[in-house]
């Protein structure tokens, strides 16, 4: 073996045998460190009940909504209406009317649901892809704002 080879192999020996000296030892984070809240999740064993109330089909107002392409809100309640299933869905019954699409909505009627969620809306046939309602529209929690938002109506 030549000189360089035998220097290089040493060298890359002690190398190898001293890096494990220089590694950060205890790396975990303690518990109290993770996570936004800096209390435990046991601590509060009664979470606050969140009101989804809303009345009545047809008795509220629209809720504004968040941003301009934003799903409506469900402003009624929905307890009596969940689960929906592709099979069981009441929602349908007040919101499958294609011939309402572009019209004015008197107060109290359902909104109807737009084109985009037909296959053919002349027909009336609901895209079934749509079935699932509340994957996209939600009911309205009774809870103060945390931050206010900062979108502005397109003019």
């Amino acid at each position: 073996m030549s000189k360089p080879v035998s220097k290089f192999l040493l060298l890359s020996t002690v190398l190898a045998l001293s890096l494990p000296a220089f590694a950060v030892q205890d790396q975990t984070i303690p518990e109290d460190s993770l996570g936004l809240s800096k209390t435990s999740v046991y601590d509060d064993t009664d979470p606050v009940v969140v009101n989804y109330g809303g009345g009545d089909p047809g008795t509220n107002k629209r809720a504004v909504r968040s941003y301009s392409s934003a799903p409506p809100m469900i402003t009624h309640t929905i307890t009596d209406m969940v689960p929906i299933t592709r099979d069981s869905n009441l929602c349908k019954d007040c919101h499958v009317q294609p011939d309402l699409i572009g019209h004015k909505v008197a107060k109290g009627m359902a909104i109807p649901a737009p084109a985009s969620h037909y296959v053919d809306a002349k027909k009336g046939d609901l895209y079934m892809g749509r079935w699932n309602c509340i994957a996209c529209h939600r009911p309205q929690a009774e809870v103060d704002v945390l931050v206010k938002s900062t979108f502005r109506k397109a003019k």
